[in-house]
């Protein structure tokens, strides 16, 4: 794939990668695609939207550190059928206490599971499809 060069009014900000996906079956318009980070997160208050509750969760010790570097204990582990565009994978996201402008974050565990391409200076993302894949 070859992107064309973005104009210079396109290149001096960062804008992040904002999507609309499915988790569940249940949409969410607001889904962050980050690079980034090394685990998916949803916050807590979108998983009791979702009708879960910490009984559905996976236990785990793990702590988060966010961009401003605060540590925030997860919740637990939340197993969930993740659909963006062509592609539906199984995905663990960490539930935290967070209070955000996104609905849930994909980061790279996401991103190499179903192999998209994200592009914060173009802001499209890229998907790679076998021969003969739909």
């Amino acid at each position: 794939m070859v992107f064309v060069r973005p104009s210079s009014s396109l290149a001096s900000h960062l804008k992040p990668i904002y999507v609309t996906a499915h988790l569940e079956g249940i949409p969410f318009k607001r889904v962050l695609i980050d690079g980034g980070a090394t685990v998916n997160v949803l916050s807590y208050k979108q998983m009791k939207k979702m009708c879960r509750s910490k009984e559905d969760l996976i236990p785990t010790d793990l702590t988060v550190s966010s961009f401003s570097e605060a540590i925030t204990r997860t919740h637990g582990i939340l197993p969930l059928e993740v659909d963006l565009g062509s592609k539906q994978i199984m995905l663990a996201c960490f539930v935290v206490d967070n209070t955000s402008t996104y609905g849930a974050l994909l980061g790279r565990d996401w991103i190499h599971q179903s192999l998209y391409v994200p592009s914060t200076l173009h802001q499209p993302v890229a998907v790679y499809h076998e021969e003969g894949e739909a």
